[in-house]
């Protein structure tokens, strides 16, 4: 049996193509999105958020000079589970010069239970929508990062790295 393969080529360019134009349509819906809703020196939206662990309201202004990673997430998303391993990482290499927020709209006791499971050290705090919608966000996970004087600094639909966040560390 012969193989053409010129024909595997084609194939698989067309299903090249097909996938770009699902994701571009996809894109054009906002069912994908990336980052950049925000640009890089954009003050941060303030936030008024309950923490899971102790009832104690957080606010922007509580991590005043210091870097912080905003974690919208849920408990009943398989991305942000995949990607929560990830940035306990980056939180234990940030060490004290970076705080880490998992915002998210479950009710406490279940996001408490999730993070306690896991024995997570990430701090969770539950949005009854104001942060969410603050900050724009149409997806999870959806990260921020604020920068020690209150500037976003970059933001992305999942996928955070070291060497993004690095750079903004006191």
């Amino acid at each position: 049996m012969k193989i053409d393969r010129h024909k595997i080529i084609r194939r698989g360019l067309d299903v090249a193509l097909v996938a770009l134009i699902a994701y571009v349509v996809l894109l054009m819906f906002g069912v994908v999105r990336r980052g950049g809703q925000f640009e890089d020196g954009t003050a941060a939206p303030d936030f008024k958020v309950m923490s899971v662990t102790d009832g104690s309201f957080r606010t922007l202004d509580s991590y005043k000079g210091k870097t912080l990673l905003l974690d919208f997430f849920s408990t009943s998303c398989p991305s942000c589970k995949r990607e929560l391993p990830e940035i306990e990482e980056l939180k234990e290499l940030g060490g004290d010069r970076l705080e880490v927020l998992v915002v998210s709209a479950d009710p406490p006791a279940q996001l408490r239970a999730y993070l306690d499971a896991r024995q997570s050290p990430l701090t969770g705090v539950y949005d009854p929508g104001g942060a969410h919608l603050n900050y724009r966000v149409d997806t999870i996970p959806y990260l921020v990062l604020i920068d020690p004087e209150g500037k976003i600094r970059a933001d992305y639909v999942g996928g955070i790295r070291w060497s993004d966040i690095e750079p903004w560390l006191p």
